[in-house]
């Protein structure tokens, strides 16, 4: 085996998606691995700068632009149809991805005509619910020299955050459109920030790019928000803080690998599924189902949180 392999990952998803890949980069980092990734735009600072050696954001040709880098694995941790394409065209002689089986037939014969070793997932929610970071782990198995997945967020921090950032003893609620999609009603989300304003010193943060729903919760609620344009200080806010309580996003994902105390809420349909394989990776967390008073659910989920890490 290569004392130094060369590896290429193509994750085209979302942030939260983006960093359940922290453990086995951490892992490939130990191995000695170079490490260049292919990330989607809106993904494409999901990581630090010394967590990969290269980002490339996904455009027409790039595949050409992959193969004359000489990789020895290309690992698809994606199930977008032009990740695939892109290991392929990378032409690294150890191609892997996933394949779902019976659960998609003409999906997992094409997946493997493109790859030299296929890993099962289930075509939808995994019964078993394991975590997605377990599951992309897999892709790494015979690169790295470990089984044990990295789950320690002093070393796994590093990875998402440039710089160790000034601990901030507020607590941060994410202010974004995503409790809307999950189902939670506006008054019940504006409840929630007015009552926690009353008990803890807090921080409201929100993307630029979701200014519109926030600027209504915080009229309504009596709030101050922050805006983040750029994905680096919104990470290291998350990072610094005391604690953070967010619906199901990228910002419980950023404090799970972070260690940052997380009360993390989620939809009720697939509650356990969901949770099983999303909740916070490395970080103290409380898990709260969307449903009946799930607001002062969270709140007590919180104060029962930055309770327990003052002991």
């Amino acid at each position: 085996m290569n004392s130094s392999p060369s590896v290429l990952i193509v994750r085209l998803d979302a942030i939260g998606d983006a960093l359940a890949l922290v453990p086995l980069l951490a892992a490939l980092r130990e191995r000695g691995a170079q490490i260049d990734v292919v990330l989607s735009p809106k993904n494409a600072d999901a990581f630090s700068k010394n967590a990969v050696d290269r980002v490339f954001v996904e455009r027409p040709g790039l595949g050409d632009r992959l193969a004359q880098n000489g990789y020895d694995y290309a690992l698809v941790a994606t199930e977008d149809a032009s990740g695939y394409r892109l290991a392929r065209a990378s032409g690294a002689p150890g191609r892997v991805g996933f394949q779902n089986g019976w659960g998609k037939p003409l999906k997992s014969l094409w997946a493997r005509s493109l790859l030299t070793r296929t890993v099962y997932r289930t075509a939808g929610l995994d019964p078993r619910a394991p975590h997605e970071s377990q599951v992309l782990f897999q892709l790494g198995s015979g690169i790295v020299r470990t089984s044990q997945i990295p789950r320690d967020p002093r070393i796994l921090r590093g990875f998402v955050v440039d710089a160790e950032p000034q601990p901030d003893e507020r607590v941060i609620m994410q202010v974004t459109d995503k409790w809307q999609r999950l189902g939670a009603a506006p008054k019940a989300v504006a409840d929630l920030a007015r009552a926690l304003q009353q008990r803890h010193a807090m921080r409201f943060v929100a993307a630029e790019s979701e200014r519109g729903y926030a600027q209504e919760r915080a009229a309504s609620a009596g709030i101050t928000v922050e805006y983040f344009r750029e994905l680096g200080p919104w990470k290291e806010a998350i990072a610094a803080a005391k604690a953070v309580i967010a619906p199901d996003s990228g910002a419980i994902h950023v404090a799970g690998m972070t260690g940052t105390p997380t009360v993390a809420v989620f939809a009720q349909k697939g509650f356990a599924l969901q949770t099983g394989r999303w909740s916070p990776w490395a970080a103290p967390y409380k898990l709260v189902e969307m449903n009946g008073d799930w607001p002062n659910a969270a709140g007590t989920a919180l104060d029962e949180l930055t309770q327990d890490r003052a002991l």
